[in-house]
């Protein structure tokens, strides 16, 4: 598992959580659709998603999970 597939699933963990108490705790139906749509294009792949390449690619791994540095022998 990738190290942004680690982070996402534990970040969906938690937005499964939040959901369920936002369903719980809004009045109607439709409030709960919006703030879920709000929540999901957030956290999902048009939101954080693509924001944590940049800092996972700086500290040497990219998305599918392969560090870049792999196969590559260490400078001396």
């Amino acid at each position: 598992m990738s190290l942004t597939e680690a982070i996402m699933q534990k970040i969906h963990e938690r937005l499964t959580r939040t959901l369920d108490v936002a369903a719980v705790g809004m009045p109607t139906s439709t409030q709960f659709q919006a703030f879920r749509k709000i929540v999901l294009n957030e956290f999902g792949n048009q939101g954080l998603l693509p924001e944590l390449d940049a800092p996972i690619k700086q500290h040497g791994q990219a998305r599918k999970g392969q560090a870049e540095t792999a196969g590559k022998e260490m400078p001396r």
